[in-house]
């Protein structure tokens, strides 16, 4: 669950803007069966089938949507109400720990790398806890090795400082496959969490612009769901809408990709986030080619039966749908008009033309409107009810659900 702080979380009012709510209580319902809904970005909520999720058409229940359906889920995510700051050092070396460092039990704290820059910033970083990191080279293995001895002999009660500072953040001793993006990192203020997704790209983030079929390719890959669900939640802290790629291969676990698309989020995220190191001049030739392609408005859409409510506001005014087709500047072409899906862009014209306030703030509001891919039963689990102050509603991994 996403929150500002420990009591707040993050809900949508009735103009589906976000606003933080403070949590009253968790009471245990029952124990039902619960289905887990997927989306096309690879968001996942899990629910019971009477549990409501925002529509275009208001709170509707699970088991009366499908696959095709389209929900409300979080565009953006502004800073929590009591954000903090970490030193940048802490920062920046989380990141570079979190991709491509070691942390496990009884053995040396390490990082590996074959970027010189990256190389230096954890060793930078390092200085922050009087770590002087040493360098070990293998031409062998075509990676650089830091490790990040106690700058003190050891004894009983008296721990290397990167580890007691892993440690509470939940970090030490994680696996690969079991990290995380902590609490602290969810509450920094913008700009660092902009400074940890920059040095997090460093590590096993990927930039490239694909000649095949003229796109740029923008993803991070982990072998951690969690910490991919936890850097959704950070590009959304930037404003950059993200999608989730399982990646299957024999004999080996599950990894996972996530991609940033559409030309406006890949160069909001390179203009505003960028990489660190050496994929930086990667970062500088793709905005240079995205910056030569034409936007598509098609991603980012409202759903289209929204065009049953621009017809009422038509009737409203005595419109027609040849001038209201003049005044969008669009050629008339009948009953076809409606059939798109419209764009934020688009609505908003519809929205000034007729002065709706309410399509206005649907064309304006916080939320992406996502798509049901699949739902799947997972068997009976405990059910909990939140009561949210103020609020009928609570954003969970994005989603938005009734709390009523």
């Amino acid at each position: 669950m996403e929150r500002g702080e420990h009591s707040l979380l993050w809900t949508l009012d009735r103009r589906k803007r976000l606003l933080a709510r403070p949590m009253c209580e968790a009471l245990y319902s029952c124990r039902a069966g619960v289905f887990r809904v997927r989306l096309t970005s690879g968001r996942e909520i899990e629910v019971t089938a009477d549990q409501q999720l925002s529509t275009l058409d208001g709170w509707t229940p699970l088991s009366a949507l499908t696959a095709g359906d389209r929900l409300a889920v979080a565009r953006r995510v502004p800073d929590p109400i009591n954000s903090h700051r970490m030193a940048d050092a802490e920062v920046v070396l989380l990141a570079h720990m979190i991709g491509d460092g070691s942390c496990v039990k009884r053995q040396p704290i390490r990082y590996a790398s074959i970027d010189e820059e990256s190389l230096a910033a954890v060793s930078t970083a390092a200085r922050h806890f009087g770590v002087t990191a040493i360098r070990d080279d293998y031409p062998a293995a075509r990676v650089t090795t830091l490790r990040l001895p106690a700058p003190y002999r050891l004894t009983h009660g008296k721990r290397n400082p990167i580890a007691a500072w892993l440690d509470g953040l939940g970090l030490f001793g994680k696996r690969s496959y079991e990290k995380f993006v902590p609490a602290e990192v969810l509450a920094l203020q913008t700009d660092q969490v902009g400074l940890f997704l920059r040095h997090l790209w460093a590590t096993d983030g990927h930039v490239s612009w694909d000649a095949r079929y003229k796109t740029g390719k923008l993803y991070y890959a982990s072998s951690s769901r969690r910490l991919i669900d936890g850097v959704v939640l950070l590009l959304l802290r930037v404003g950059v809408l993200s999608r989730i790629k399982r990646v299957r291969k024999a004999g080996y676990r599950d990894g996972w990709q996530l991609f940033i698309y559409g030309v406006e989020n890949q160069l909001r995220f390179l203009r505003h986030v960028g990489v660190h190191g050496t994929k930086d001049v990667a970062a500088e030739a793709l905005i240079n080619r995205l910056e030569l392609v034409r936007r598509n408005t098609n991603v980012d859409t409202i759903p289209k039966s929204v065009w049953s409510e621009v017809r009422t506001a038509m009737a409203e005014k005595s419109m027609t749908q040849r001038e209201f087709a003049a005044a969008m500047n669009t050629k008339f072409c009948g009953a076809a008009m409606w059939k798109p899906s419209p764009s934020r862009g688009r609505l908003h014209r519809a929205a000034a033309i007729l002065e709706d306030r309410h399509l206005h703030d649907l064309a304006t509001s916080d939320v992406f409107w996502d798509e049901i891919v699949e739902i799947t039963s997972i068997g009976h689990r405990d059910v909990y009810d939140l009561a949210v102050d103020g609020a009928d509603n609570v954003m969970v991994q994005g989603i938005f659900a009734h709390s009523g």
